[in-house]
């Protein structure tokens, strides 16, 4: 929503906000730069739209119908987010790239405009996480415009469907995972998605003929290089990937001879890496070897919460965030954080939402199956509630101690205060890894863990 925010006021628009939880670790620095380019904030009382009068209410999908703010302005005429965020860029006159999955949207995003950046090319970017590299005093990194964009990129939300309000020019669709809906629903939402876009789109090789008959011809293709391609001189194909101090490197199948080393962590990133790769040579209409794509990969430093070293222990263990919140990406930071670390993972993810944690529970199990090793341990931390409707059920604890009846190391952690007490006393690990989305306390609350002591 901030981000949509910044591009509204950006685009000449007076533009107001309202929150549930106005101050708090992870949201004052966030409220102060959305100040300081003169967003007004409100508590979500019905006090800004008292106080604001708005032409046009603005809501994500999360927003119940008897919010305060809704009841306050019944005559206010409204738009989702998605939609407004779709007008707001069909005003400009950029060349338009979503990037759908998922997995690995804001990373990606941000990948790919820092790219395009870095081979010449102005661009506006909206994004879902903080970049790294569009951080200044004043914006978050979430949002970033040059002067005159030729290029808008931005990711779109399966979760709540909206990805089908878009028309881009070129659309990515990474990868689909368990995460808000069975796999025939999600075929279906992203191949309406891909039907949306007008020039081309890119899509994994495992993924090719699942959606044959959606989106324009013109296609390009990257694979995880661990399964066989049937068409592999016309796909993007990482490989030889090896982890290095401070990111990883790889080869890639369309620059012959050339080593690519980049700031991103785990074998996901190399993938992640030739989709953006395979992405750019549809985009930029030449083959992908016309391209430094070496300087164009490198430019990217990264974004907060995805893999982000926090710092270290009193005995030197590192501590990471991450935002992954669904199966895939957990296994995926897991077994990036045994890698970066040297040894067994000491793990706390906390759940963004009941129905999120019912809904991936069974997934969840399966892929924790597969991917704690000795030496590992995992432990759910009391889900995250942001208010609003909820069954409260299940619990983390019910669901910890099903999963640890049927033999895996996962146990139940009832505070933040227990979980810095096993910091703590961590021994014999290679790195303490925090999971979870949506709670903005998350980040600061891991780097307090670089301060626990015995």
């Amino acid at each position: 929503m901030s981000g949509l925010a910044q591009l509204l006021v950006h685009q000449g628009y007076e533009v107001a906000g309202s929150d549930r939880q106005m101050s708090g670790p992870g949201r004052d620095e966030l409220f102060e730069k959305l100040t300081s380019i003169g967003i007004a904030l409100f508590s979500q009382d019905g006090t800004g739209p008292r106080s604001f009068a708005p032409d046009l209410l603005v809501a994500s999908a999360a927003v119940e119908e008897d919010n305060p703010d809704f009841v306050a302005a019944p005559d206010t005429r409204r738009l989702g987010r998605a939609q407004a965020l779709a007008s707001a860029l069909n005003r400009t006159e950029t060349i338009q790239i979503a990037v759908a999955g998922s997995c690995g949207k804001t990373s990606v995003t941000g990948w790919l405009g820092c790219s395009l950046r870095a081979l010449g090319y102005p661009v506006l970017v909206v994004n879902g996480g903080y970049v790294l590299d569009f951080e200044t005093a004043r914006s978050a990194g979430n949002f970033h415009a040059d002067p005159s964009p030729r290029f808008s990129v931005y990711e779109v939300d399966e979760s709540d469907k909206s990805l089908v309000e878009f028309q881009p020019d070129h659309g990515l669709l990474l990868n689909i995972g368990a995460d808000h809906y069975e796999r025939s629903e999600l075929l279906d939402v992203f191949g309406r998605f891909l039907d949306r876009c007008r020039e081309s789109v890119t899509l994994p090789a495992d993924l090719l003929q699942d959606f044959s008959a959606h989106g324009p011809r013109m296609r390009g293709c990257f694979a995880t290089g661990s399964e066989p391609v049937a068409d592999a001189d016309h796909c993007m194909i990482p490989s030889e990937y090896a982890a290095r101090r401070g990111g990883a490197s790889f080869s890639l199948s369309g620059f012959p001879g050339q080593r690519f080393e980049v700031c991103q962590h785990g074998a996901h990133s190399a993938i992640n890496a030739a989709a953006v790769a395979a992405l750019l040579g549809q985009v930029l209409e030449m083959p992908c070897t016309g391209i430094d794509m070496q300087t164009a990969l490198a430019s990217f430093t990264g974004v907060r919460q995805r893999f982000e070293l926090m710092g270290q222990t009193a005995c030197g263990l590192p501590v990471y965030n991450d935002y992954a919140h669904n199966p895939d990406k957990i296994a995926a930071a897991i077994a990036t954080a045994r890698e970066a670390g040297g040894g067994g993972v000491l793990a706390f993810f906390q759940p963004h939402g009941f129905g999120p944690l019912g809904f991936m529970r069974d997934s969840l199990k399966t892929q924790l199956a597969e991917s704690l090793q000795a030496g590992d341990r995992f432990l759910l931390l009391p889900v995250y509630y942001a208010g609003g409707s909820s069954s409260f059920r299940p619990t983390s604890g019910e669901v910890a101690q099903a999963f640890a009846e049927d033999g895996l190391p996962v146990e139940f952690c009832a505070t933040r205060v227990s979980a810095e007490a096993l910091v703590a006393k961590a021994r014999g690990i290679g790195a303490v890894l925090v999971l979870g989305a949506r709670d903005p306390s998350l980040p600061s609350w891991t780097r307090t863990l670089t301060e626990c002591k015995l």
